[in-house]
């Protein structure tokens, strides 16, 4: 029976059969395989991505700390300028006049809003003055000879708050005329005792009436501004021989007063 070739070429078929699908499990186990590797594989790649995505999240995040910080920086550095720029554009009391009583000050501020931060050039100096000559008229205008004859800033009133300036006119007008010359308007120390200008001044008009004093003063201003003119561009500039003179004895002076006086009518 073993012998028979047909029974041969029936177990040679079972054992053909046997491997093939043997080699088609191994194939199939092979390519599952494969299959999970290249999952992990992907896994893999989309974690890298995850983390440098994550890594750029934190970078744009650092960016926009950064930003804020500058913003804050250059809004503090802003802050200071401006301080720093009101510090140095604040105009002092002229020392050429007495101070208030108590009760009567200088608006600093409405003195700071009306003058320019910085004046380089004559002309602007020179537009400058009238334009606070004007403002000081206009303080003083409708008062009667009876209100300009009180007493109310120390022992003066409107009628010596007018004569002193026109007494500084008065002095500084042949000092520009010197610095014109190209010398010093006037010795060192010579003014350095204002209060005892300022009581000459007064006393050499005593009986000089309200309406006189008012006509002197414009008269005086027209030859302070006239003389100023005529000094050449140079002397204005920051630091020149003609600035600081025309300067104290001129807008800022007037200024000075007008805020005063103004205060007074109020009060």
């Amino acid at each position: 029976m073993l012998g028979d070739p047909v029974i041969w070429l029936f177990g040679l078929s079972i054992g053909l059969l046997a491997v093939g699908v043997l080699g088609v499990v191994v194939a199939t186990l092979r390519a599952r395989r494969r299959e999970r590797l290249g999952e992990a594989g992907a896994g893999t790649d989309l974690g890298s991505v995850l983390a440098r995505m994550h890594e750029l999240h934190n970078e744009v995040d650092r960016f926009r700390a950064e930003r804020e910080e500058e913003r804050a920086a250059l809004a503090r550095l802003s802050l200071l300028l401006e301080r720093a720029h009101g510090s140095v554009s604040r105009i002092s009391h002229s020392r050429i006049s007495p101070p208030g009583p108590p009760g009567v000050s200088v608006d600093v501020g409405e003195t700071n809003s009306r003058r320019e931060a910085h004046m380089t050039d004559k002309a602007t100096l020179l537009r400058d003055a009238d334009a606070a000559f004007t403002e000081l008229r206009g303080a003083v205008e409708g008062l009667s000879d009876e209100a300009m004859r009180q007493t109310w800033l120390g022992s003066w009133g409107v009628r010596e708050i007018l004569i002193h300036i026109s007494g500084w006119h008065e002095e500084m007008i042949p000092a520009l005329g010197r610095i014109a010359k190209g010398v010093a308007g006037y010795a060192p120390g010579t003014y350095d005792d204002f209060d005892a200008w300022n009581a000459r001044f007064v006393d050499r008009r005593s009986g000089v009436k309200p309406a006189d004093v008012v006509a002197e003063l414009d008269a005086s201003h027209q030859a302070f501004v006239a003389a100023a003119a005529a000094v050449p561009e140079p002397h204005f500039a920051p630091g020149g021989a003609a600035r600081e003179p025309f300067e104290g004895a001129g807008a800022g002076h007037y200024r000075e007063h007008a805020v005063q006086i103004r205060q007074w009518r109020r009060g």
